[in-house]
């Protein structure tokens, strides 16, 4: 039996996940981990404890929980041999659905025995709000704007249809202000500018097709579009996975450092977490990668 901890959020995604610890804890017996359980207690939890399970010679550390659980353990094992399991149980699972990862936690316990280990790019965003290590993606505009006025309450009671509603009245008001971008000797400008690690967006909408989260490089995406028409349409060609074509569309794939200038009063989001009062935002690749077992 291969030592290992469990790190969940008791609060992840809209069903409480403490009650299926306990079989999950056997499903992961069965697959070959001896696993201990640890809730977290509040938001920077699971890094801290990530950490102090890899520097207690932990050979994995699984984390039960949404997006933002996976993103705070797998911050904890930088710098350290520990490979990171990832059991889907938030509202969206974008990184396991990039993955290609069953999305039931229990199923995933049952099945990653077998998986294998895989390298995964660290991407870095840093502010005068510290360093933010990231697995999917950073994104300004209005998906940032949103998840900084999201009601928490609406997404626990409806998950994703209930961040639906909340965005039909957020893209309403939004006001579009205009986001300036410096990458690979290139200025741009974008009202949504998204720096993707992997190629999923909001579930599993292909945001970024050619995005590889193990090339040691970033796809930028700028949308330009400055009306509630316009992001509609890109909103539907999106879903269809044909915003691609659209004149208001920039793909650009970036090998070194990416600078944004956010506009006074607007906001970033990390793996789906609002960061705020940023300014200034530098995004590159970190040297190291993570080690992550996937199918």
């Amino acid at each position: 039996m291969r030592p290992a901890s469990l790190i969940y959020n008791p609060a992840a995604g809209r069903h409480k996940l403490g009650a299926r610890v306990p079989a999950i804890l056997e499903a992961l017996a069965a697959s070959g981990f001896h696993a201990v359980a640890f809730p977290t207690a509040g938001p920077g939890d699971a890094t801290r404890l990530a950490r102090e399970r890899a520097a207690a010679g932990d050979g994995v550390v699984f984390a039960l929980g949404g997006d933002g659980t996976v993103r705070e353990a797998a911050a904890g094992l930088l710098d350290s041999p520990t490979m990171l399991g990832i059991l889907p149980g938030g509202t969206t699972n974008v990184l396991a659905r990039s993955l290609r990862m069953p999305l039931d936690p229990l199923a995933a316990a049952r099945v990653v025995g077998g998986f294998r280990t895989v390298p995964l790019d660290v991407g870095l965003c840093s502010s005068r709000q510290g360093n933010h290590p990231f697995l999917m993606m950073v994104s300004c505009g209005l998906d940032a704007w949103l998840l900084e006025t999201l009601d928490p309450r609406w997404k626990r009671t409806l998950g994703r249809i209930g961040i639906g509603l909340q965005g039909l009245a957020a893209w309403w008001r939004y006001g579009y202000p205009e986001i300036e971008v410096e990458a690979g000797g290139q200025s741009y400008k974008a009202s949504l500018v998204a720096v993707c690690n992997i190629d999923l967006y909001g579930g599993s909408y292909r945001i970024a097709p050619a995005a590889r989260s193990d090339d040691g490089r970033l796809e930028l995406v700028l949308f330009h579009g400055k009306t509630r028409a316009a992001t509609l349409a890109f909103a539907i060609a999106l879903g269809l996975g044909r915003h691609v074509r659209r004149r208001d569309v920039r793909i650009v794939p970036v090998d070194g450092e990416i600078r944004i200038k956010l506009p006074e009063g607007t906001c970033a989001q990390i793996d789906g977490d609002s960061v705020s009062g940023c300014g200034e935002l530098v995004l590159s690749v970190m040297d190291q990668k993570l080690r992550v077992l996937a199918p």
